[in-house]
C-alpha cells in the first residue's frame, strides 16, 4: 500500500574517464550507464544531442556517419571543462583540439587518465568493461570515456559517459548468481529492480522487498494482484498501488517503465518503477525509513522490508568488473598495452 508527500530532490554528479575506439558493430554516439549497468540515456542519431536537455553533462553538436567511421563535432562534456572539436570513431581514432579545464592537450597517451579537479578524471581511447544490469559485464571501446566519481545531474557516482563507442555482443562472466533469501526473487524481475534502483537512486533490494512484501513478487494468488483491488479495496498490481476511486497514489508516480505508451499498474515493468519513483519523491536519499513508511504506514513494514533488503543484498551480489582502468591513479601515469596511439589534431 502507498502514500506520499513531497516531491524528490535529485543531486548532480560528475567525473571523467576516456576509452579506445571501435573495431566491429556500428558506432553509437553517446551512451551513459549506471554504476549498476543500466543503461540511463543513449544516442545514435545524426544530429545535435545533449544530456539533460539543458546540456549540463554531454553536448554534441553534430554526428556524422561516413561509411563505418563515425564523426562526433564539437564535443563538450561537464559544461566545457572537456571539449574536442571534433572526434572519429571506427577507421582510425582522432581527436581534434582536445582541452581539458581550458588548457589544450597535444600529447595525451591511450589508458593515461588526465585528472579533473573535484570531478574525476578522464582517459583517451581504453578498452573498456562494463558491468550490465542483467549481471554480466560486456567489453566496450570507447574513444572518450567519462567515469563520475561524485553526483552530476541524476547520475548516481559511478556512472559512466562513453562518447563515441561499439558495445561488444559477448559477454564477460555468468548471469548474477542469486543464494540465501535472494533465490526466492524470480530471475526475470532482478533486472526489473536493479534498473529501478539506478534509475531513481533507491536500493534495488529495498524495492525488491516491498515487491516480496506486497505480493510475494506477483506470485500471490491474492486479489488486486493481476486485476481488481484488493480485499481493502484501495490497492492494484505487484507492488500494490492505491488507484481510483481510493487515493490516487498510482496517478501520482505511475511510470511507463518499458515504452510501451501505457502506464500498467499491473505490469511489473512499470509498478516496480513507479515503486522507485515514489520512494525518491519522499527523500529516500536521505531517509530511507521514513520514505518506506510513506509507503505503508507501519513501522514493522519498515522494519521487515530493511530486513529482507539486507538479505537480498547479501545474496545477490553483482560480479566484480573487469576494467583497465580500474587500477588507475587519479594522477594517471599507468597506459594499458595493446592499443594504439590516439592521432590529436
Amino acid at each position: 500500500m502507498v502514500r506520499s508527500v513531497r516531491t524528490a530532490v535529485l543531486l548532480l554528479l560528475a567525473a571523467l574517464a576516456v576509452a579506445a575506439p571501435a573495431r566491429a558493430g556500428s558506432p553509437g554516439v553517446v551512451q551513459i550507464v549506471g554504476p549498476d549497468g543500466v543503461v540511463i540515456a543513449r544516442s545514435d542519431v545524426q544530429a545535435g544531442w545533449s544530456y539533460p536537455e539543458d546540456g549540463a553533462l554531454v553536448q554534441i553538436a553534430d554526428a556524422v556517419r561516413t561509411g563505418g567511421e563515425l564523426r562526433l563535432i564539437g564535443v563538450s562534456i561537464l559544461g566545457g571543462r572537456i571539449y574536442a572539436d571534433g572526434l572519429a570513431v571506427g577507421r582510425g581514432p582522432k581527436a581534434t583540439a582536445l582541452s581539458v579545464e581550458g588548457v589544450r592537450l597535444d600529447d595525451v597517451q591511450p589508458n593515461t587518465p588526465v585528472a579533473l579537479p573535484g570531478a574525476g578524471w578522464a582517459m583517451l581511447l581504453q578498452q573498456a568493461v562494463i558491468p550490465g544490469g542483467d549481471g554480466r559485464a560486456r567489453r566496450t571501446t570507447v574513444l572518450l570515456r567519462v567515469h563520475l566519481d561524485v553526483a552530476a545531474g541524476s547520475l548516481p557516482a559511478g556512472s559512466e559517459i562513453l562518447i563515441g563507442f561499439v558495445a561488444g555482443s559477448a559477454s564477460i562472466g555468468g548471469p548474477t548468481k542469486l543464494t540465501g533469501a535472494a533465490a526466492d526473487i524470480p530471475a526475470e524481475l532482478v533486472p526489473l529492480y536493479r534498473a529501478a534502483g539506478a534509475r531513481f537512486h533507491v536500493p534495488w533490494s529495498v524495492l525488491a522487498a516491498i515487491g516480496k512484501v506486497e505480493s510475494d513478487h506477483g506470485r500471490s494468488p491474492e486479489q488486486g494482484i493481476h486485476s481488481g483491488v484488493n480485499s481493502y479495496g484501495c490497492c492494484a498490481g505487484p507492488m500494490q498501488f492505491s488507484i481510483p476511486p481510493a487515493y490516487d497514489t498510482w496517478g501520482d508516480y505511475g511510470v511507463d517503465g518499458n515504452g510501451d505508451g501505457v502506464k500498467d499498474v499491473y505490469d511489473p515493468a512499470d509498478a516496480i518503477p513507479a515503486a522507485a519513483n515514489l520512494l525518491a519523491a519522499n527523500d529516500a536519499r536521505t531517509s530511507l525509513s521514513s520514505a518506506i513508511y510513506r509507503y505503508n504506514h507501519a513501522w514493522w513494514y519498515v522494519q521487515r522490508v530493511l530486513e529482507l533488503a539486507k538479505a537480498y543484498e547479501a545474496g545477490a551480489s553483482l560480479p566484480a568488473p573487469i576494467d583497465p582502468a580500474a587500477g588507475v591513479s587519479r594522477a594517471g601515469t599507468r597506459s594499458s598495452p595493446g592499443v594504439d596511439a590516439v592521432s590529436l589534431g
